[in-house]
């Protein structure tokens, strides 16, 4: 009895294994796999569910004098900045937003080179749409700099770097909620965000700058995140762009707010011909300043602003936020 119960146990098993291996089985969920993947690479090859656009402008200043009683440097600057938005959205609830912005200039004045402008940043942001106004959202940004950057004008040689490529580098990961009632605003709020601070130059992550422990090339901070951004047109030609991210530590000072925020004004003159005018600021309590450059003394935070004027050639391409 015993073995007959055992024999029919062992054929019933092998039943089932024979059914959970069915190539059959196995072909139709492969199938139903390519099929899904299928779909969803044709619509996101279909351009009808993209908003695409953005712009390129070039702007030069100049100032050369020849006897003049006042006195005066000869000089010259020129400035190139790219941004451009790649937005998909289809018919169901997912959102993917990809902005990308690309600067740097240059000043040349009395046979020294100075930079005036160096950045690149790059965000993603995947949304579901819970409602019209309300998403929730993952996103990813990230910050750093094109070529060395130097304290005084004039100064050159890695031994004189305050700032590189990737030194410092960040990159903020988090999760959180997107209120979007329009296309002109956008507030992103993250109660879970990974803030990671890169110096990949040894001699600047030997002595603990950007806040990385010394001798460390990498810090990671746990933290609350918001950003906020708004475009308008102000008046008849003049157009304003704003945006302000703020960054909490949990764990370290959470009181001691990161801000990074720029405001920005575009004057069309004409079709390719814009001025214009921005406004930044920064306060990140990690980044010390020598006051009396004296090495023994502690640095300390400081509010960073910079401010640009300039007017040029200014190409805008693509969808335009209504």
């Amino acid at each position: 009895m015993t073995i007959k119960f055992t024999l029919g146990l062992l054929f019933s098993a092998s039943l089932l294994i024979g059914q959970s291996f069915d190539p059959k089985e196995d072909k139709k969920v492969q199938n139903f796999r390519q099929e899904a993947e299928a779909k969803a690479g044709k619509e996101l090859a279909d351009s009808s569910f993209w908003k695409k656009g953005g712009n390129f402008g070039i702007q030069f200043s100049q100032a050369a004098y020849s006897n003049w009683q006042a006195g005066g440097v000869n000089s010259m600057a020129g400035n190139t900045v790219f941004s451009a938005f790649a937005n998909y959205q289809s018919n169901k609830n997912w959102v993917w937003n990809n902005r990308a912005l690309l600067a740097y200039g240059l000043n040349f004045q009395d046979t020294i080179f100075n930079k005036t402008d160096d950045r690149i940043e790059l965000e993603t942001r995947l949304d579901y749409l819970k409602s019209k106004k309300w998403n929730y959202s993952a996103f990813l940004n990230f910050r750093t700099q094109f070529m060395p950057g130097f304290a005084n004008p004039g100064e050159s040689g890695d031994e004189l770097r305050v700032s590189d490529f990737m030194a410092p580098g960040y990159m903020l990961v988090g999760l959180g909620a997107t209120y979007k009632p329009n296309e002109r605003f956008t507030a992103f709020i993250s109660p879970a965000t990974s803030k990671a601070t890169f110096v990949t130059v040894q001699r600047l992550a030997d002595i603990g700058a950007y806040g990385v422990d010394p001798g460390q090339t990498a810090r990671v901070e746990i933290g609350g995140y918001i950003n906020v951004a708004y475009t308008r047109t102000v008046l008849k030609g003049v157009d304003m762009q704003a945006r302000i991210d703020m960054f909490s530590n949990y764990l370290e000072d959470p009181t001691l707010i990161d801000i990074n925020s720029e405001l920005i004004f575009n004057f069309t003159v004409n079709k390719n011909i814009k001025a214009n005018l921005a406004l930044a600021y920064i306060y990140d309590h990690d980044v010390k300043f020598d006051l009396d450059n004296d090495p023994a003394t502690v640095g300390v935070p400081r509010s960073q602003f910079r401010q640009v004027l300039s007017i040029g050639f200014t190409y805008n391409f693509g969808h335009k936020p209504e």
